[in-house]
């Protein structure tokens, strides 16, 4: 017998999803929030640095919002009928979440004395590992090889400093 707790599409509120929404409208208004707090020169006039952030922040909002209804009227849990999931209604694997949550922690801890290449190339392998992935010389490698094109990209291209870590007489 199904409940109307686990059958996709019921009415009834889903906790776990209220609280997402709940967690992405609190980010975007702590964004909004600190995005008030950047002081601006006399020399800007409408439009200063404080534009994007805004409309980035409302959006979050925005779309944190719209998570709190659809969580609260049940349609959020509707599965679509080109939806990658199996069967939406499994439960999560907390298991995965664990080591994702993991991997992002080491990936805090790395990026500062380790460098940004460094610190990437363990967080894709380890998101890879955390998904499934069992050839872990492999993953490391595209996580090399993507952070370093994004090193590049982001320092080469765009003029911003990333951290060097044990790269820093390198790079």
């Amino acid at each position: 017998m199904e409940t109307d707790v686990n059958r996709p599409g019921s009415s009834r509120l889903d906790i776990g999803e209220l609280i997402l929404a709940i967690a992405v409208t609190l980010f975007g208004l702590a964004m909004v929030w600190e995005t008030s707090q950047i002081r601006l020169t006399p020399a800007y006039s409408k439009v200063g640095p404080r534009a994007i952030p805004y409309v980035i922040g409302a959006g979050i909002v925005v779309l944190g919002l719209w998570l709190a209804f659809e969580a609260s009227t049940g349609r959020a849990t509707k599965p679509s009928a080109d939806s990658e999931d199996a069967d939406p209604t499994l439960p999560t694997d907390w298991r995965t979440v664990g080591l994702l949550v993991l991997a992002l922690a080491i990936y805090l801890l790395l990026l500062e004395p380790a460098g940004f290449i460094v610190a990437s190339a363990l967080l894709f392998g380890g998101a890879a590992f955390a998904m499934g992935s069992r050839r872990s010389v492999r993953d490391l490698a595209v996580g090399i090889i993507l952070a370093v094109v994004l090193y590049l990209c982001f320092t080469q291209g765009l003029g911003l400093r990333l951290p060097t870590g044990i790269f820093e007489r390198v790079l």
